[in-house]
């Protein structure tokens, strides 16, 4: 069992504990007597002090969100083994947390701040990283296959001999990542900016390249600078 699910699982066990004392409160109020007009009211029942420190407790109860959180920023120092995926980190601030060879499949991380992040060999299969922030983040040999990255911010970014297989890359910002030897095949380029971006050895073809908003100063994946012509390189 997970940390996440041994902690899902304790807040299960106390809401459980709460929904027996509250069953106790109720049949203590129903059992009360009514009070007569002749005689003095009874006195009130107060609910008793373990509901009252187990509903503040559940109040206090962390958010499943927030342990997602906490157990990715703690990911590597808690041994790497926790499963990542379907993780909902949109928006979270993960500066250059340390994910090397973690599972994020399917994880959405749109808008996450992932600038410097240690990615190498992390599974993002079908991950959601829309306008995620990943300059100079390191994905190097990562497994980006039909992530979404569309708007995503990856300049400077390592992405060497990573596969982004089908993946949306539509007016994500490259400028000046490391793509060499990165497999592209049926990914979606449009409108990105390719501009100094290393493309050599990278596998991807013409179409796509032609799809792109900017390509100058860019290495071509035959080793050329790109001189405003995609055609004429090796696939």
């Amino acid at each position: 069992m997970s940390r996440l699910d041994e902690r899902l699982s304790r807040i299960e066990r106390r809401l459980d504990e709460i929904h027996a004392l509250l069953s106790q409160l109720l049949k203590l109020y129903s059992e009360a007597p009514e009070p007569s007009t002749e005689e003095a009211p009874a006195p009130s029942l107060a609910p008793p002090a373990e509901v009252v420190e187990a509903i503040a407790e559940v109040v206090e109860l962390e958010d499943p969100l927030d342990i997602q959180y906490d157990l990715t920023l703690h990911w590597a120092e808690q041994g790497r083994i926790t499963d990542l995926s379907h993780f909902d980190l949109s928006g979270r601030n993960l500066r250059g947390v340390d994910l090397k060879d973690a599972r994020l499949e399917q994880a959405n991380l749109s808008r996450a701040d992932l600038t410097g992040a240690r990615l190498q060999r992390a599974n993002l299969s079908g991950a959601d990283l829309s306008r995620a922030r990943l300059d100079r983040a390191d994905l190097s040999r990562a497994t980006l296959t039909q992530a979404d990255l569309t708007f995503a911010f990856l300049t400077y970014a390592k992405l060497e001999g990573a596969s982004l297989r089908y993946a949306l890359l539509t007016r994500a910002n490259l400028v000046g990542a490391n793509l060499s030897g990165a497999d592209l095949g049926g990914a979606q380029l449009n409108r990105a900016n390719l501009m100094r971006a290393n493309l050599k050895d990278a596998q991807v073809h013409r179409r796509q390249l032609a799809s792109a908003s900017a390509l100058d100063g860019a290495t071509m994946p035959d080793g050329r600078l790109y001189d405003g012509d995609p055609e004429p390189y090796k696939v």
